[in-house]
């Protein structure tokens, strides 16, 4: 499936893009489906982020120095709603990645997200339930602003904020500055009739293969058979 231009943060690509942008062959697409308080979906981000990322980034693969210039990888926001919070942490993503976008610099959103994995049991159902919702987007807003000086904790928040007063038509259900983009996200899941987190689709198609128990070697020895 198509990435919006809006949403190029999104895209994790190795090596000269621009150079894979010109080839006459198009890159493989893996697109990943996650939900931030999904353990499975941390585990399968965690893996790819840190332990296949690196590795195609520095072209080292065991039989394919070039397996990067070949795939590229896409986070895909899988809002789940038996978990409430769910909703909150990916608007907090989407607020990132506007920043990331804004900076220049895609990475911004790849290292939120793998803190927010990190962190997620701080916004599990438990941890949240007697939390006010604007007082967990301040949660995330400073946890943001942890990971990069260039992530505004602030600015971040101010995104996310929900006014607790009726606008100036009297609208009192007009959510906040994210809540288009989370409208797109979602609809990118159910165009493709994802259902649960972590869904993994490769070139458009859902691939039930790959697991969120692999390691780095099996992504690794699964892409050298697939991305050609």
């Amino acid at each position: 499936m198509a990435l919006a231009p809006k949403f190029a943060a999104h895209r994790l690509v190795f090596g000269d893009i621009s150079a894979a942008a010109a080839s006459a062959t198009p890159l493989h697409t893996v697109e990943m489906f996650l939900d931030y308080v999904c353990p499975f979906s941390a585990k399968l981000f965690n893996t790819v982020y840190t332990g296949v990322a690196p590795i195609l980034s520095s072209g080292s693969s065991r039989s394919s120095a070039d397996l990067g210039s070949r795939v590229q990888f896409i986070f895909r926001h899988q809002v789940q709603p038996w978990h409430p919070s769910s909703t909150l942490v990916h608007e907090a993503g989407l607020a990132v990645h506007r920043a990331a976008v804004a900076a220049g610099n895609s990475a911004l959103f790849w290292d939120f997200s793998a803190a927010l994995f990190r962190d997620q049991k701080a916004y599990m159902d438990v941890s949240v339930v007697n939390e006010g919702r604007n007082a967990t987007y301040r949660r995330l807003a400073t946890l943001a602003g942890s990971v990069s000086p260039k992530l505004d904790a602030a600015a971040i928040y101010k995104e996310l904020e929900v006014a607790t007063t009726p606008d100036a038509e009297g609208s009192v259900n007009i959510g906040n500055e994210v809540t288009n983009d989370l409208k797109l996200v979602i609809k990118a899941g159910r165009l493709v009739g994802v259902h649960v987190s972590p869904t993994v689709l490769f070139d458009g198609l859902v691939n039930n293969e790959i697991s969120s128990s692999w390691t780095a070697e099996q992504w690794l020895e699964w892409l050298e058979k697939n991305a050609i």
